[in-house]
């Protein structure tokens, strides 16, 4: 890790949305062809959809994460959503969405220390926690994040759940 060159940037894997859009346009290619030609309802409507389908990969979609020499950024579009420093960090775990329609899904959960550190009994309940999808990114990306934060800060704890998820040994 000693020479590993910063900044580095973590992109989310956009293939499957991708490749939906470019089936949508094929698809209707296909129909406006086989049919009747640019009359086609079929035509316009898959065209249509291939392309709303792209321009929401493009808008939504763009979730980028720079590892720096001595924070992490994360990025949606070109807004900073959160910055952390290695040193706030404190545990690196698997953990359960906050809201009703992620509460059964895995998360890598980012334990980050409270800015204040005058209650240390109270640490606990104040403790924040940064949630990054799996699904969005992939695993040697995320293992690469977990092996970059450990290097800057080797007081963070691994959880053996995070451990098996990506079945590191």
């Amino acid at each position: 890790m000693e020479n590993t060159t910063f900044p580095i940037v973590i992109k989310k894997r956009n293939g499957a949305m991708l490749g939906a859009s470019i089936i949508e346009i094929v698809m209707g290619v296909v129909f406006g062809i086989t049919q009747d030609g640019l009359k086609s309802p079929l035509l316009w409507i898959f065209v249509f959809t291939g392309i709303i389908t792209a321009l929401s990969v493009w808008v939504e979609y763009s979730r980028d994460i720079f590892l720096k020499e001595n924070k992490m950024e994360f990025y949606k579009n070109k807004d900073l959503i959160k910055a952390i420093k290695y040193s706030d960090i404190k545990s690196i775990s698997m953990g359960k969405g906050n809201e009703p329609k992620t509460k059964k899904k895995d998360f890598v959960s980012i334990g980050i220390n409270p800015n204040d550190n005058k209650n240390k009994r109270n640490s606990n309940s104040n403790a924040e926690r940064y949630l990054i999808n799996p699904s969005v990114y992939g695993a040697q990306d995320l293992i690469k994040i977990k092996d970059i934060i450990i290097s800057r800060n080797s007081s963070v704890k691994v959880s053996s759940e995070f451990n098996e998820f990506f079945k590191i040994l």
